[in-house]
Order: C-alpha cells, then structure tokens, then sequence
C-alpha cells in the first residue's frame, strides 16, 4: 500500500540529493545525512530504521576491509613487485602491473592498493611513472569487479540486495562478469597504453615543471628597490618565477624589470629538488619561517579523497600546528595555478611537498589526510614475518568465507582483534583512517532505499514502468540502467550512484517478474565504469597529480576503455541471467 505523503517525501528527497551532488559543493556525507535527519524529522522512518543502515552486515565488511587493509598498506610485497614489474618492453610492463594490480584489488580495497603501489612507481627511474598510473588505475577498478569485496561498490550494492528481502550475493557472484570484462579491458589498456599516455616525466625538469613555491621578501632584504633582473631572478636552473604578489595586486607575467618591494611574495614553478637555489638569496624566506632542520624533512603526500582539508585554503588549515609541517610546494596535474600559496584552496588529488617536523606521522590527522608518496614512509615498513603473518591470515580468512565456512565478518573480526593484540594496527591508526564519511554516505542511502520501499514509491516506480516502458525489450531496459548509473559515476561518485540507481532498477525490473539480478548487477558494473575523469573514482584522483595528467589524457586513454567495458559487461550479464 502507497503512503502517498511519504512518498511524494521521498520522492522530492531523492530528486534533492540529486541536485545538491551535481549542482553544490556540498560533501556527500552532509547530503545523506540531511536526508536521514529529514526522513526521521518529518516521521517518515522511525528512528529505528534511520539506524538500521548503520548495522547493515555489508557495510561492517567493508568497514573491517578497510581496517585489515591498513597495515596491508605497509608491506613490501608491492615494493618487490614493482622492481620487477618495470623491467621489460612497455606493453610487458603494463600487462604486469595490470594482473598484479587486479588480482589484489579483487580481494584488497583497490584503494589501498593504489595507495601503496603509487610511491614505488613515482620513486623508480627505468619507466616514466605517467606511463604507468592509469593503467594501475583501471586495473585496480576492474579488479575491484571481480568478487564481492573487491570493491565497495558490490558490497553496498550486496547490502542494498539483503535490505530488499532476497538473500545475500555469493562471494564470486560477480566473477562470471567480471572477469570477461577484466580480460578484454585488459587487452585494450595493454595495447593503448604505449600509444595514449604521454611521458611528461622523462626527465626530472618535465617531472616537476608545475610544482607551485612561493617566497617572501624581508623587511631587511638586499633584494628591496632592485630589478627582478638586477636581483638575478631569471637566470635560476629550473625555477621560474611567474608571479608577484603585492599587498591585493597580481603582477603577472613578471616584466624583468619590476622592483622589488618589502613583503612582496615571489610565486615560483618548477622543480622542488632544485629548492635550494633560493636559499642562496638573503632576505628571501618562506611565509611560515620553518628551520633547517624541518626543511632537510621533505615529504611528497597526495590529498586524501576523504581529507577533511579538501575545500579549505592552506592558511585555514594550519598545516603547523595540526600535522607538525609546512607546505613547500603544490601541484594538481598538469593545471597552472595562481595566486599565493595560502590562499591555495585544496583539492583531493592535490600533490603536496611538505617540510615536515619529527611528530608529522605520530599525528592521527596527517594519516588520514594524507597519502605518503616519498620520504619518511620507509620508516613504517612491515618486518618480512610480520608481513607474511599479515597476508597469510588475511589469505586464510578469505578463503574460509568465500567456501562458507565461516562468515567473513566473523573471520575480519578476529583479524583485527589479532593486529590490535600484537601492536601491527593501533587504536590510534583506526581513529585516523576511520572511514566516517563513507560510512555516514552508504548507512544514509540504505536508508533512503528503505523508505523507498516502506512508502510504497518503489512500487509506484514499478508501475510506472510498466506502463511506460512495456514496449521496451529486457536489453533494453538493461542498457538504460547500466548507462544511467555510469553517468551518475561519473558525477556524483561511485557509491552515491550505487545509492540512487539501486531502487531504481529494482523497481524497472518488476515489470519482468522476479528478474532482479541482471538489473543489480548493471548497477554494480555501472557504478564501477568510472574511466574518463579524474573525479568520478577515487583512484583515478589520486594518479591525477602523481602522473602528471590532464582531463585529455583521461578521455583519450579512457574512453575505449569505457566502450569495451561497457558491452562485454552488459552482454555476459544479459547472457549469463538469460534475461
């Protein structure tokens, strides 16, 4: 029976989400959870129901994924691998470096997978590292696709199933599609690869060109009332000086013969290892002063999709007193940026050259804000033992849950209780990297599916179909669903288009009895088929600044890749549900 107040409600609610991801620059998570508040407020869902979502067993494996993935993060099996991934021709290399990548992130959070594989491919010298990070990207994607924990998107979609009444999906429920796509993608990205993406860092300088530094004149500096030539600012190796900014002016391009005056910022790119050059100029010094000692501290961090900085400007975040460090340099892809570095607002994907002080890793804020790329993250490295406890236990309790014997939640459970016990995950670790953002995104949407189902709007979507599209056939319908749900991937994220399209299509599918599974798992597909920007995946943000790329590189390298995914992946689920 139709709650036709609660559902108009719902309804508007739906459309507003919608709206407030495509349109605002409001976080995902105040979304979702403006609308839980506004379902429970306005009497639609009990309190009860509000909180259900947060129990949903799909979400508390993803969440104790994400836990057991932590000091996975540590280990040296990626940084083994990618010495010898990288030798070889380059179509051997990519082939490598996609197997290696999807195998793990059919069964790691593809995430953590980038996140630990990044560094040693930037650090490496034989190969340019933007020849390289897209591939990983993807492959980590299409791996993601091959079972049930391979990435959140089969998770929340598996807790969406199981909120619906049918019984939970099988841990390679999705193997049969998956892996047909990961094949064929694979071929193309193999073969498109050496042709598609550049090689902007096959030498250092091109390497570092965007990098964005900036110095202030001093009262007393020697450098006041002369000529930016006179004071041999052209002339620096590798460092260029693009901007000056004085009190609320720009000068930009910089003539060689402007003047310089106290407190003027100098705004310079280039390459940060060639830093020391500025040094050499008395009464140059950066905003924040930080010592020698700092300053022999370099560390390169990519901004967290999940940082709570992202949005804010770097003199708002107070990089000093929250993480013990000070930003050097900044770059974001292949974009020129302006202005100072303070009034620099941050972005996820964001590349940062930090000096950082003694307690920048003890800080729970800067772990999970940041992902390590160079310097002091060698120091956290696993023990060999340590490490193959680590992925012995993790490969045991895997097994065990996709044989059935065991529950996987029940086995990631004692993990974790195993890691805490011996010190290799900390109290500490799991306060900084607590994914409350996700957790807040995913327990919402299963919210509002419920009520989508409780108020009846489900069933008045249904029939609405019924009407509309019964001329349509089932492939169809199939190829509408998967479209609009990559779409919505590619604009308001994976998991939000997960969230959205669920109910959708499982009210599409009513009109073809009880044939639920073909249009879920052209949700799942689609929510994963985020090949053409950096923004719809996380992992393809944060290669963004790492590879040096620009959006062009994305389309062009991405967009075959998205065409074969698209019909192999609709053409095994049509054929393998016989729909």
């Amino acid at each position: 029976m139709i709650n036709e107040f609660g559902a108009w409600l719902v309804a508007l609610n739906l459309i507003a989400i919608v709206g407030l991801l495509l349109f605002t620059q409001l976080r995902p998570w105040k979304v979702f959870l403006g609308s839980g508040c506004l379902l429970y407020l306005s009497g639609v869902q009990s309190l009860e129901n509000v909180l259900q979502g947060y129990t949903n067993s799909s979400l508390l494996v993803l969440i104790l994924l994400y836990f057991v993935s932590l000091p996975l993060e540590r280990t040296t099996l990626v940084r083994r691998s990618i010495r010898a991934i990288v030798e070889g021709s380059q179509w051997g290399r990519t082939l490598k470096l996609g197997v290696f990548s999807a195998a793990i992130s059919a069964f790691v959070n593809n995430t953590a997978v980038v996140a630990a594989t990044l560094g040693p491919i930037k650090r490496q010298q034989k190969v340019a590292p933007s020849r390289l990070l897209l591939p990983l990207s993807y492959a980590s994607i299409l791996g993601g696709t091959v079972t049930l924990i391979g990435t959140s998107t089969n998770l929340i979609v598996n807790g969406f199933v199981q909120q619906a009444g049918y019984p939970s999906l099988g841990f390679f429920e999705f193997s049969a599609i998956g892996l047909p796509v990961l094949a064929c993608c694979l071929v193309v990205i193999v073969i498109l690869a050496p042709r598609s993406l550049p090689q902007r860092q096959a030498s250092e300088a091109a390497a570092n060109q965007e990098y964005f530094l900036e110095r202030q004149v001093q009262v007393d500096s020697p450098m006041i009332g002369r000529s930016v030539q006179d004071n041999g600012l052209r002339s620096l190796e590798k460092i260029f000086l693009v901007e000056i900014l004085r009190q609320h002016r720009v000068i930009g391009p910089v003539s060689p013969q402007v003047c310089l005056q106290r407190d003027d910022i100098l705004v310079f790119s280039g390459d940060v290892s060639n830093i020391d050059l500025l040094d050499e100029f008395s009464g140059l010094a950066t905003p924040e002063h930080f010592d020698d000692s700092v300053r022999e501290n370099l560390v390169e961090v990519i901004v967290s999709p999940t940082a709570g900085v992202v949005g804010r400007s770097i003199k708002e975040v107070d990089f000093r007193s929250k993480f013990d460090a000070a930003v050097v340099a900044v770059k974001r892809g292949s974009e020129r940026l302006q202005g100072g570095l303070g009034g620099l607002r941050l972005k996820a994907g964001d590349s940062l050259v930090l000096a950082a002080g003694p307690n920048f890793t003890k800080r729970n804020e800067a772990t999970g804000e940041f992902i390590l790329v160079g310097g002091i993250e060698s120091n956290r490295l696993l023990k060999r033992t340590e490490e193959s406890m680590i992925l012995g236990g993790f490969a045991v309790i895997v097994a065990l849950g996709a044989m059935g014997f065991i529950p996987l939640i029940k086995g990631l459970i004692v993990m974790i209780g195993v890691l805490l016990f011996t010190r290799l995950l900390t109290l500490e670790d799991i306060k900084a990297r607590f994914p409350f953002e996700l957790l807040v995104v995913i327990a919402g949407a299963l919210g509002l599916a419920q009520a989508m189902f409780d108020t009846g709007l489900s069933d008045a979507i249904g029939a609405f179909a019924g009407q509309h599209l019964s001329g349509l056939p089932p492939l169809g319908a199939l190829i509408g669903v998967f479209l609009l749900t990559w779409l919505l991937t590619e604009l308001v994220t994976n998991n939000a288009a997960a969230a959205i399209m669920f109910p959708l299509a499982l009210a599409v599918s009513s009109q073809w009895g009880d044939q639920y599974l073909p249009f879920v798992m052209a949700v799942a597909f689609g929510a994963s088929a985020s090949f053409l920007s950096p923004y719809g995946y996380q992992t393809n943000l944060m290669v963004y600044s790492a590879g040096n790329y620009r959006i062009g590189d994305y389309l062009k390298f991405g967009l075959p890749v998205l065409l074969v995914y698209a019909v192999v992946a609709i053409t095994m689920i049509y054929q393998h549900y016989d729909l």
